[in-house]
């Protein structure tokens, strides 16, 4: 059974999403790479937890962006079919873990954290932009936007993520 510490996730939920909300909604680059920092605080939830559990939270941390976007639950459904790989591909990238473990930079080297983040991001990103596009027209420019946009929301989770992380943490 996995210990959830709920302080730290309540305030690991609290920056990710008002960061996002507050700064990121709108950050655009060239037009193409769009800035998805919250999909960060769903990659942290702790390994182990529940899937049901987490598919939840997923879809009410998607649905609150989408309220703030404007957007008729496109975030919520990117979310939660993140979510429900997010442990498949933790087994598959990093292994089968002997203890439980909560991600995040206490826990986790770059490396690790680099190739257990991106795909789940891209693929985040990926469901996005084909459910805001109605579909796979145009496929090559759905592709670019989601590749373009999950570096720059992997840039942005590590780095302000590294910021934000308390000092005794950070390696």
């Amino acid at each position: 059974m996995v210990r959830i510490n709920y302080l730290r996730q309540a305030i690991n939920f609290t920056v990710f999403v008002l960061i996002q909300i507050a700064f990121l909604n709108k950050s655009v680059l060239f037009n193409q790479a769009f800035a998805f920092f919250y999909v960060g605080f769903l990659l942290f939830i702790p390994f182990g937890v529940s899937r049901s559990f987490s598919m939840i939270i997923a879809f009410f941390v998607g649905l609150i962006i989408d309220i703030f976007s404007s957007t008729p639950g496109i975030h919520a459904s990117a979310c939660v079919l993140t979510v429900f790989i997010k442990d498949y591909w933790f087994l598959a990238s990093v292994g089968d873990p002997e203890d439980e473990i909560n991600l995040g930079f206490d826990n986790v080297s770059l490396w690790g954290l680099l190739k257990y983040a991106l795909p789940l991001i891209w693929v985040h990103h990926i469901m996005l932009f084909i459910i805001e596009n109605g579909g796979f027209i145009s496929f090559g420019s759905v592709f670019i936007k989601s590749t373009l946009s999950a570096l720059y929301s992997l840039v942005l989770i590590i780095s302000i993520s590294y910021l934000v992380a308390p000092k005794t943490q950070r390696k």
